[in-house]
C-alpha cells in the first residue's frame, strides 16, 4: 500500500494531537537501517548478460602483457596518446572514448568523460574496453571475480592472482569499481515537492519521498518512504507516510528469494493509526535490458491495522495473513527521461476482507548529473474503509498528483 493523497476536508473533526501521527523522523531514520545490513561480498548488480556488439569489420587489438597484480596493469593508451590514468572504451563507430568505467549493470555502462560527465552507454554499441585498475565482475552461475579486465567483442580477459582467465563476454552481468569498497554498492535519492495558496483559501501541501538501495553481486536491498502533508485555512487535512524495506537474495540470473520484507503505513484521514506488514516471498525479473527492467514478486504476509477511532463495541485492531502480489517496472524512455511504475495489490485471507490495491507511477527529468524534476501519480484503494466513532466511513479510493524537485546520489 502507499500513501494516501490529498483531500481537503476541512468539516470533518480533527483527530487529537497526541494520536494522529508518528513523526516523519522515525520514518527517515527507519532508511537508514539496510545500511547496516551490507554484507563482505562482490561489488556488481545481478541481472541480465550484456549483450554483443555489432559484427566486427575488422579487429586489431594485441593483448595487454600480463600485470604484475599488486601494482594494476600497465597503463594502455591509443597509439600517439599517453595520458597518465584513463580507462579507454571503443565504440562501434570507431570513436574512442577516455575517462572511467563506473560499472556495468543491465546491460548499459556509466561512463564519466571530463568532457562530457557522466554518460550511459548500451554494451551492444561497446566493442572493447582497456583498463588498469582492478574491478569485480560477476558473471552468469553466480561466478565472481576480482582482477583487471579487458573487454573485447567475445571474451572477457581478467588478470587475478593467480593468473588470467577468460570468460565468454555473453556470460558477463555486471561490474563494479575495485573489490572491497562498500559505499561503491548504495545509490539513493530524496525528493520535495511543495504548493501554497492565499487569499479566501490558504492552503499547504507538501510532498516528501527519499529511497536507498544497495545493488551488490547477489543481495540487493531497497528501502523508500512516502509522505504527505496538508493544511487548510489552518486546518490539517492530509496527513499519511509509508515507509517500505525488501531484501532481496538471488540465487539464480533472474530469481531471487525475497527473505524479508516490510512495510509501515499511517493516515490519519483513513482512520489508520498504524498498518504494518512483515513478510517473505520470491521473485523473477521478466526483463532487465539497457532500457527496460521488469520484476514480479509474490509475497505472504502478516497483516496488522489499528485504527484512530471505531464505532463502540467494534475491534480496534484488524489481523489477517494477506498474499500480495506485485509489479515493478523502469523505463528508460531516453537517456534523461525515465518512467517508472510500481502496481501491488494485497488479498486478505480474514473472511469477507477485499483487497488493497496500489499504483505508483512516476516520470522522471533529469537536469544535471545529480538533479531531476519529477511528476508523480499515486492511486491508493482501500478495500475495507472501517467506519469511525462518529459514524462517518473514509472513501475507499484516493488519487494525487504531486510535483517535486529531486536530488540522486
Amino acid at each position: 500500500m502507499g500513501p494516501d493523497p490529498f483531500r481537503s476536508e476541512p468539516g470533518r473533526a480533527r483527530i487529537p494531537a497526541a494520536m494522529n501521527r508518528p513523526y516523519p523522523l522515525f520514518a527517515l531514520a527507519c532508511l537508514l537501517v539496510p545500511l547496516l545490513v551490507g554484507l563482505p561480498e562482490a561489488q556488481a548488480a545481478e541481472g541480465k548478460a550484456v549483450s554483443l556488439p555489432e559484427p566486427p569489420k575488422s579487429e586489431k587489438s594485441a593483448d595487454p602483457s600480463k600485470p604484475a597484480f599488486l601494482n594494476g596493469a600497465a597503463r594502455w593508451y591509443p597509439p600517439g596518446l599517453r595520458p597518465a590514468k584513463w580507462e579507454w572504451v571503443l565504440l562501434n563507430t570507431g570513436e574512442w572514448l577516455k575517462g572511467t568505467i563506473d560499472s556495468i549493470r543491465n546491460d548499459r555502462m556509466e561512463f564519466d568523460s571530463d568532457k562530457f560527465d557522466k554518460i550511459v552507454l548500451k554494451m551492444k554499441d561497446v566493442v572493447e574496453t582497456h583498463s588498469s585498475r582492478i574491478d569485480t565482475f560477476v558473471f552468469t552461475d553466480r561466478r565472481v571475480i576480482v582482477g583487471v579486465g579487458r573487454i573485447t567483442r567475445d571474451s572477457v580477459l581478467i588478470d587475478t592472482d593467480s593468473g588470467r582467465q577468460e570468460f565468454p563476454r555473453t556470460d558477463l552481468i555486471s561490474l563494479a569499481v575495485g573489490d572491497r569498497d562498500e559505499i561503491r554498492l548504495w545509490s539513493g535519492s530524496a525528493s520535495v515537492g511543495l504548493s501554497s495558496s492565499s487569499g479566501n483559501t490558504n492552503q499547504t501541501t507538501a510532498n516528501l519521498q527519499a529511497s536507498i538501495s544497495r545493488r551488490g553481486a547477489f543481495l540487493r536491498l531497497d528501502s523508500s518512504y512516502y509522505a504527505n502533508f496538508g493544511e487548510t485555512n489552518g486546518e490539517t487535512n492530509v496527513e499519511n507516510q509509508q515507509l517500505m524495506l525488501e531484501a532481496d537474495l538471488f540465487i539464480r540470473d533472474r530469481f531471487y528469494l525475497i527473505p524479508a520484507i516490510f512495510e509501515y503505513y499511517t493516515d490519519t484521514f483513513s482512520n489508520i493509526s498504524l498498518r504494518i506488514k512483515p513478510g517473505a516471498g520470491v521473485g523473477y525479473e521478466i526483463a532487465r535490458t539497457s532500457d527496460l527492467d521488469w520484476h514480479v514478486s509474490v509475497v505472504g504476509q502478516y497483516q496488522r491495522v489499528d485504527y484512530f477511532s471505531t464505532p463502540a463495541g467494534q475491534n480496534p485492531t484488524f489481523e489477517s495473513f494477506a498474499a500480495t502480489v506485485a509489479s515493478q517496472s523502469r523505463w528508460d524512455i531516453t537517456s534523461d527521461i525515465t518512467f517508472s511504475g510500481n502496481y501491488s495489490v494485497t488479498i486478505p485471507t480474514a473472511e469477507g476482507a477485499s483487497p488493497d490495491q496500489q499504483g505508483i507511477f512516476k516520470l522522471e527529468i533529469d537536469i544535471t548529473k545529480y538533479l531531476t524534476l519529477n511528476t508523480t501519480l499515486n492511486w491508493t484503494r482501500i478495500g475495507n474503509p472501517t467506519e469511525q466513532a462518529d459514524g462517518e466511513t473514509p472513501e475507499p479510493n484516493d488519487v494525487s498528483l504531486s510535483f517535486g524537485l529531486g536530488l540522486d546520489f
